[in-house]
């Protein structure tokens, strides 16, 4: 009994000196571009397509008024503005007339210059698995070329384009997907410079100006909180990812 307790209190104890070391690890890379870089690994498309997309495909949010959902119809929006052909499609559990969220999105795109015979609800989606399902059933029946712009937060663009592919590849469909992911914009980086990802030239480089003194230390003010921010969404979108992948969503 005593040679088992003793078993069990090192390996309890080598568990725990793991668990600080990969502490310690998290830690340091907080310090670096890392998470950053991870957090936008997760907001690429494989291979996008190029030229005009026919379908703007804007996936719901965290509801109107939201962070998320006001930064999704915005980006939306202006993709509209700029593919004037495309029709725009709003990812959503219930349509229209059933739900105050359909509702308050799709007047939220006509109040930013969206025609409404342009925007189309896909409803009966709970889930990111579900919307790809309904948008796959929706466009189906299309006969002619169908290229899908997908806006969503940086995070949760790779999810949607697996999800997508997969249930396109159940219909026997290959379409191709590019993305507008939801970065946040600032003074210095104005919406032009996502629409120039796209297909638009890029603009001629700005004066360089002095910035502000804002003070020392701002890796600890700034960059170590976004940083951490970034490490979470990472970690739970790779859990979603992981589900997704055994559940055979993915």
């Amino acid at each position: 009994m005593k040679s088992w307790s003793g078993v069990m209190g090192r390996g309890a104890g080598i568990l725990l000196a793991l668990l600080g070391l990969l502490a310690l690890l998290l830690g340091a890379t907080q310090f670096t571009s890392l998470p950053w870089r991870a957090y936008q690994a997760l907001a690429q498309v494989d291979a996008p397509f190029a030229g005009p997309p026919t379908h703007i495909l804007v996936m719901g949010g965290s509801g109107i008024p939201g962070e998320s959902g006001l930064s999704r119809i915005f980006f939306g929006a202006e993709a509209a503005k700029l593919y004037h052909q495309a029709e725009v499609l709003l990812a959503m559990p219930l349509g229209t007339n059933e739900s105050f969220a359909s509702r308050a999105y799709a007047k939220e795109l006509r109040l930013r210059g969206v025609p409404a015979k342009r925007i189309h609800v896909i409803d009966g989606g709970r889930n990111t698995h579900e919307q790809a399902l309904r948008v796959a059933e929706a466009l189906n029946g299309h006969s002619n070329a169908i290229q899908i712009l997908v806006v969503s937060d940086p995070y949760h663009v790779r999810r949607t384009a697996a999800c997508l592919r997969k249930a396109f590849a159940d219909h026997q469909r290959n379409i191709p997907l590019a993305a507008l992911p939801v970065f946040p914009l600032s003074i210095e980086d104005p919406f032009e410079f996502r629409l120039r990802e796209l297909d638009a030239p890029p603009p001629s480089p700005a004066p360089k100006t002095t910035a502000p003194d804002l003070g020392s230390f701002l890796q600890f003010r700034y960059n170590l909180w976004n940083n951490c921010s970034y490490s979470l969404a990472v970690l739970r979108e790779s859990s979603a990812l992981l589900c997704y992948r055994l559940r055979g969503w993915i």
